[in-house]
C-alpha cells in the first residue's frame, strides 16, 4: 500500500470520528457545506444544522454511535426530492407512536396537528383525551399490530417512532412516509432528555418557544442542584422491585443515577451501564438491605400502600428502607409521569430533594413521588 492510499484511509477514519454521536455540542466540524451547527447544551444524540433555506436534522441510530438518520426539513413551498427523508415544515399531520413523545407537544402547547397516537393507556392530558373522544385524533394500535389502512388514509407528514421498538415499522416504512426516531431516552441526563424539545420544535415552527422553555427548565434545575452541592450527608438509595421474577436495576450511569446524584443522594449501583438490566433478588438485597431510601415507579391500584407492597413479596420487609417507611413511590395510574417527566426534570429533582433533604425545600409539596403509607 503506497503513502497516498494510507493518507486517504487515515482521513476517512478521522471523518468518521468527527461524525460520532458523542460529539461535544458546538465543537463538531459541520460536514455539510453552507450549514451552521446549532449549539446544544446537554443532548448528545441529535444535532441540528441550519442553512438559509433548510434544516438538517441528524439522529443517532440505536447502538450505532457513528451512524445517523438524517432528515432535511424545508418550507412548505419547497420541492421534495426524497419523500422518505425530506419533510415540509411546519407539519400539518403528525403521528406519535409513544406516549413519551407527547410530553414535548404538551410543553409547547401544540397538539392540534397530531392526528394519531398508538395508545391512550394511562394518558391523563385533558386536551388530548378530548381530541381522542371527538375522533380528531385516532388510535392506530401498538407495535406489531398497527392499522396500516388508517395510517395510509391519514397520510401524515411525519411519524415519530421509538428506536427502541421495531415491531411493525417495516410495513409503515413501505408507505413512504418519513419515520423520525425519537431517541430522547438514550440520553444519560435529565436535561439531555428535556433538550429534545428543540428537535420537536423544528416540526412545529416553534424553535424560539422551545429555546425559552428549555432555558427556564435548565435554570431551575441548576438552582435546585446547587442546593445539594455541599450537603454533609448523602442518603443511600436503590430503585425498582421484582417483576416477572427479575429486579430491573437502572445502571450506574443512567439518567436515574443522575437524578439521585443531583438530589444529594448516593445511588448504590456503581457500574458504567446506562440502561436498566435484570438481577435476582439476592443480588439486589446484598447491595440494598441497609439503604436509606427505596424508589419505585409502577402502575398499581389507586391507594396502593405499604401493606399492598408487602403482599407482593414478603421479602420486602427485610429492607431497612421498608422498615423505616422510606419508600418513594410514583403510581403511574394516578400520576401523569410518562406524559410529563421528560419535560419536568426540575420538578422531579425537587421531589427527590424534598425527600432526601427536606430541610432544603421547606413547605414543598411533591408532585410525582410520595412516601408510601
Amino acid at each position: 500500500m503506497n503513502r497516498f492510499s494510507i493518507l486517504i484511509i487515515i482521513n476517512f477514519c478521522l471523518l468518521l470520528f468527527q461524525f460520532s454521536c458523542n460529539y461535544k455540542s458546538g465543537k463538531v466540524k459541520v460536514l455539510h457545506e453552507n450549514f451552521e451547527l446549532k449549539d446544544l447544551k446537554h443532548a448528545q444524540n441529535f444535532k441540528i444544522e441550519k442553512s438559509v433555506n433548510s434544516t438538517l436534522l441528524s439522529i443517532c441510530k440505536k447502538r450505532k454511535k457513528n451512524r445517523f438518520d438524517t432528515f432535511q426539513l424545508v418550507g412548505n413551498t419547497s420541492d421534495i426530492k426524497n419523500p422518505a427523508t425530506d419533510i415540509k415544515v411546519p407539519c400539518q399531520k403528525i403521528v406519535c407512536l409513544s406516549s413519551t413523545q407527547l410530553t414535548y407537544f404538551f410543553a409547547l402547547n401544540d397538539i392540534d396537528n397530531i392526528v394519531a397516537i398508538n395508545s391512550s393507556r394511562y394518558l391523563q392530558h385533558k386536551g388530548m383525551n378530548e381530541l381522542l373522544q371527538s375522533g380528531k385524533v385516532k388510535k392506530i394500535g401498538k407495535e406489531g399490530n398497527f392499522s396500516i389502512e388508517m395510517v395510509a388514509a391519514l397520510n401524515p407528514d411525519v411519524i415519530f417512532v421509538s428506536p427502541f421498538k421495531t415491531g411493525g415499522y417495516d410495513v409503515l416504512r413501505n408507505l413512504g412516509i418519513p419515520m423520525v426516531p425519537m431517541a430522547a431516552y438514550s440520553e444519560q441526563t435529565p436535561l439531555g432528555r428535556a433538550e429534545w424539545i428543540k428537535m420537536i420544535a423544528l416540526f412545529l415552527g416553534k424553535e424560539k418557544e422551545a429555546d425559552k422553555i428549555f432555558n427556564g427548565i435548565e435554570n431551575r434545575y441548576s438552582k435546585l442542584k446547587a442546593l445539594t452541592s455541599n450537603v454533609d450527608y448523602r442518603p443511600s438509595v436503590f430503585s425498582g422491585k421484582m417483576r416477572s421474577g427479575n429486579w430491573y436495576v437502572p445502571g450506574g450511569e443512567s439518567f436515574y443515577a443522575s437524578y439521585f446524584k443531583d438530589a444529594g443522594a448516593d445511588y448504590i449501583i456503581k457500574d458504567t451501564i446506562q440502561g436498566a438490566y435484570p438481577v435476582g433478588f439476592e443480588t439486589i438485597y446484598e447491595k440494598a438491605a441497609t439503604c436509606d431510601f427505596w424508589r419505585i415507579i409502577h402502575p398499581e391500584k389507586i391507594g396502593f400502600s405499604m401493606e399492598d407492597l408487602l403482599a407482593q413479596d414478603v421479602r420486602y420487609q427485610d429492607f431497612e428502607a421498608f422498615k423505616s417507611k422510606h419508600v418513594l413511590f410514583c403510581n403511574i395510574r394516578e400520576k401523569p409521569y410518562y406524559e410529563q417527566a421528560a419535560m419536568k426534570p426540575d420538578t422531579l429533582l425537587a421531589d427527590y430533594i424534598y425527600h432526601f433533604h427536606p430541610n432544603l425545600l421547606p413547605g414543598y409539596k411533591p408532585v410525582f413521588y410520595e412516601k408510601l403509607r
